[in-house]
């Protein structure tokens, strides 16, 4: 009724358009529904397939499942009728001794398999603390195979209930499984001589861990490559020699092992196999694993066939290696090792500071390889292991010996250079720092003179000086070339360094080996053996004869470069002081040179004491002639040795030398041109009356002329006898500062450097203040020409054609400022007494007069177109020179005179015009007469 309500009230509110309007839509409506419907059913329908094939799938699995149940009884039933469970209820044995299987009997073997669990532990226990690895291995497989049985019996888990004793002694047997693989490990890796030990090992970890004949071989490989390894690591305890040995035997017994337990055998089989067939099939000797227990054969009854009789079963394959196959293993294991070994060889010998250890390590090596190889069949083993004959020595450990044998060397000789250079530097430091020092190395005059407990040898009387070595020479010698004593020191510890790296170098001779009490197996065992110890030890000389060229040339470098550092902090313009008695006046007192310019000094006598004095310099840098016997004997009798290598090394010292010297000659010639040239430029640029107070006294010649009318005139001139005092005293100085640097000992190529750079530093002095020429009068003009005569006779080398070019130069325009009616008169007297002052002045100028210039005449006759002068020309108290080059230690000195001062005791009118020193005769004369006053000396 409501719903025709509904209706009449619709049509009622609507129009006709409205009503159909709603009509269609809700019959739109009516169709969406069905739609959704439809769609709704079919997919429930779907589903509801999937479900019905879902179950059909299911009925399949569950007919499958019980298919394999069904199975697993067939299987588990075979095994039982095997008798691998082992507790039967009925009497299937084939052995008399087993009991009916009655109810009884079951729950006694299952007492009897728990025996053997609990038993288990405390046998192997013993078994693997007596290393009888195998028969622990067969135990313990023993006791898994009951635990099995026990688990796969019909009532296992009433048994595990009633004897819960089970597992917890499962869990302890099942620890010795690692147990006995680190033990077999051990065994495999160590230095066993006991090959049946180490085949045994083998075979109980192929059973344990169930490999192969290939597992097993990798297992040796790699266990011996750790050991090998290990061996070679530094260790704080243990010293390189004993870690070598070490590793030299177990390398031998690495392919001594393998080789027996891999390829060793008979019938066509290795030894491992034999073995495994011998523990698997129960053949021989080998007793069973029951028997290990230690049962009575009443409890054994007990058990069923399969357990008494077990025997362990190896699951992969037990075919023999192929050699190939060994050789293609072996031969990349060997390679690898190698290539370790080196390396930790190389590391392990670092430590090794002496070749005397390493000879000691090498004589180790031989006397393991003399021990513990016979030739014969360690080529037959390394043949069929390797492919190829393998030397320990050879292979392994020579090139690292070696090795680090030239890098010990190498060592030691920079050590050597570095002390040595250390000490020049600290040498330097306490001349720049300390006066004393700066004086006894820059004046060694009185180090020379001075008289020492050690200056005659010991057995001075016994050894001629021809054949006297220079270690026997005594400090004489050394005073004598000017080597101080620090210098002597610095010698000594670089000889002393030398002549320990030597002696220690000779350790590495076969023959030193013999001395040590270790004969080597090379040398015992193969004459290629001993040829190459010797090669060894010649390499090695050699190779210090290269290094120590190389090193002492390096340290030439490095001293100058130290004297070097210290002169080029030298102030370049040094003066000369007038009140320091001819010292530098930058150079402390007392010390002729500043402390710069001595350091050089040293450098330069260091140079110098090296090539004489350090006789082991010789003897390294001449090393590889050692093995020749002749020249061995030369060199331990001292006697002068001449090889190209030393040569070269004493040419880098001389040249060195030279270098320094020059510095040291730079800056004395330096002050020197300083100086003088000063002192003229002050002089000459005072006034005359102050140039004619500078220079000395004139001599008073007498002339005759002949006049117009016939008659002989007679008159008197001045005339320049004596040089400069300004160059007399500057040149004294430079020769006071060289006697005190020793000047007998510079060599002939040196004194060349300081007679031409004196002789430059000189003219380079004249020609600075005479390039005005214009305020020099005629009386100056012939004293600066007596200069640069008394400078061309006596400083002028004879090569030098550029100084003696300039100095003529020089004259030539002084000349140009004289009479040329005087020159002609004055020029006789001049060249007269020029070489008079150039005689006298040979004595104090000896140090810097080149070795060149003739000496010249004692006497000199008077010009022929003049009167003798009033001074006696001819009488003086010098003696006459002897050529510098007859000269090798000392330069000329003068006369003694007596001791009365006739200068000053004569009176003035028995003195001549001259003011020169009086004659011989005359002081003789005087000498008489006062003997006369005074009175002879009575005799007591």
């Amino acid at each position: 009724m409501a719903n025709e309500d509904e209706v009449t009230l619709l049509f009622e509110q609507n129009s006709v358009a409205q009503v159909q309007e709603i009509l269609n839509k809700t019959r739109a409506d009516i169709e969406c529904k069905k739609e959704d419907l439809r769609v709704m059913v079919g997919e429930r329908y779907r589903d509801l397939i999937e479900a019905a094939d879902t179950i059909a799938e299911m009925q399949s699995s569950a007919e499958a499942i019980c298919k394999n149940i069904q199975t697993m009884e067939g299987l588990c039933g075979s095994l039982h009728q095997r008798g691998l469970i082992g507790f039967k209820t009925q009497a299937h044995q084939s052995n008399d001794t087993d009991r009916p299987a009655t109810t009884a009997t079951t729950h006694y073997s299952i007492a009897v398999a728990v025996r053997i669990l609990v038993g288990a532990p405390e046998a192997l226990w013993s078994l693997t603390e007596h290393r009888h690895h195998l028969q622990a291995t067969q135990l313990l497989l023993l006791a898994l195979h009951t635990h099995t049985a026990l688990h796969l019996a019909p009532s296992a888990a009433q048994v595990t209930s009633w004897f819960p004793v089970i597992e917890r002694q499962w869990i302890n047997i099942t620890q010795f499984r690692s147990t006995i693989v680190r033990g077999c490990s051990s065994l495999i890796s160590s230095e066993v001589d006991d090959i049946e030990a180490v085949v045994d090992a083998v075979v109980s970890v192929m059973l344990v861990e169930g490999g192969s004949m290939a597992d097993a071989l990798s297992l040796v490989l790699r266990l011996r490559h750790s050991a090998l390894t290990a061996a070679l690591q530094p260790r704080p305890s243990a010293t390189a020699k004993a870690q070598i040995a070490h590793f030299t035997t177990l390398f031998l017994a690495s392919l001594t092992t393998i080789h027996a337990v891999f390829v060793d055998g008979s019938d066509g089989k290795s030894r491992l196999e034999q073995r495994v067939e011998e523990v698997v099939s129960g053949e021989g000797k080998e007793p069973s694993p029951i028997s290990l227990l230690q049962e009575s054969s009443l409890t054994l009854s007990f058990l069923p066939h399969s357990i008494r009789n077990f025997r362990p079963a190896v699951q992969s394959s037990t075919r023999t290696l192929q050699k190939d196959y060994i050789r293609k293993e072996v031969g990349s294991w060997l390679e690898k090792v190698l290539k370790e070994a080196s390396q930790a060889l190389t590391t392990l010998l670092s430590f090794t500071t002496s070749v005397k250890a390493l000879g000691m390590i090498r004589a180790s090596v031989w006397q393991v390889c003399r021990e513990r190889i016979q030739p014969d069949h360690w080529e037959k083993v390394t043949s069929e292991v390797c492919g190829v004959a393998v030397d320990p020595w050879e292979s392994v450990i020579r090139g690292a010996v070696v090795g680090r044998a030239r890098a010990v060397v190498e060592g030691q000789l920079a050590a050597a250079r570095e002390a040595t250079v250390q000490m020049l530097t600290t040498l330097s430091a306490d001349i720049a720092q300390n006066h004393k020092v700066c004086c006894e190395e820059g004046d060694v005059t009185s180090f020379v003179w001075s008289e020492a407990v050690g200056d005659l040898p010991h057995r001075v009387g016994w050894i001629p000086a021809a054949t006297r070595p220079i270690a026997q020479a005594g400090g004489l010698y050394q005073k004598t070339r000017g080597y101080t004593g620090r210098l002597q020191g610095i010698c000594r510890a670089l000889n002393s360094r030398l002549a320990a790296l030597l002696q220690d170098v000779a350790y590495f001779s076969p023959g030193e080996c013999e001395k040590e009490g270790v004969r080597g197996f090379v040398r015992e065992n193969s004459v290629g053996g001993e040829r190459s110890a010797k090669e060894d030890h010649h390499a090695l000389l050699t190779y210090l004869q290269e290094a120590s060229c190389s090193t002492f040339i390096q340290m030439v470098k490095e001293v100058e470069d130290v004297a070097g550092a210290q002169f080029a902090s030298l102030d370049k313009h040094v003066d000369w002081d007038d009140d320091s008695g001819g010292h530098l006046s930058h150079s402390p007192a007392g010390c002729p040179l500043p402390p710069a310019v001595v350091a050089v000094v040293a450098a330069w006598r260091l140079c110098l004491a090296l090539t004489s004095v350090c006789q082991q310099m010789q003897l390294c840098s001449s090393a590889s002639s050692l093995t020749n016997p002749d020249f061995a004997r030369r060199a331990s009798l001292g006697s002068k040795i001449e090889t190209e290598s030393w040569g070269g090394v004493r040419a880098a010292l001389a040249e060195a030398s030279g270098r320094l010297f020059k510095l040291v000659i730079s800056s004395l010639t330096s002050s020197l041109h300083t100086e003088l040239q000063e002192s003229l430029s002050a002089q000459l640029s005072s006034g005359l009356e102050a140039s004619l107070a500078i220079f000395a006294t004139w001599e008073v010649v007498e002339i005759e002329e002949e006049g117009e009318s016939g008659t002989v005139v007679k008159s008197s001139i001045h005339v320049p006898a004596h040089p400069t005092p300004i160059l007399i005293r500057n040149l004294a100085r430079l020769c006071s500062a060289l006697n005190k640097l020793a000047a007998h000992t510079i060599s002939r190529g040196n004194q060349s450097v300081v007679s031409e750079g004196t002789c430059e530093a000189v003219v380079s002095a004249y020609q600075t203040v005479l390039k005005d020429p214009g305020n020099i009068t005629q009386t100056l003009a012939l004293q600066l020409i007596f200069d640069l005569r008394f400078i061309q006779a006596i400083l002028l080398p004879r090569d030098n054609k550029t100084a003696a070019g300039q100095v003529t130069a020089l004259i030539q325009t002084l000349e140009a400022r004289v009479d040329p009616f005087d020159l002609d008169v004055f020029s006789p007297h001049l060249s007269a007494r020029v070489r008079l002052a150039a005689h006298r002045a040979q004595v104090l100028l000896g140090a810097v007069l080149p070795r060149d210039r003739p000496s010249l005449p004692s006497r000199n006759p008077p010009p022929a177109s003049s009167a003798t002068s009033s001074s006696a020309v001819s009488n003086n108290n010098a003696l006459p020179i002897v050529l510098a080059t007859e000269i090798p230690r000392f330069s000329n000195v003068p006369l003694p005179v007596s001791s009365i001062k006739p200068a000053s005791s004569l009176p003035s009118s028995s003195l001549p015009g001259s003011v020169s020193a009086p004659s011989l005769a005359m002081v003789g004369s005087l000498n008489d007469q006062t003997l006369k006053k005074q009175g002879s000396p009575k005799r007591k």
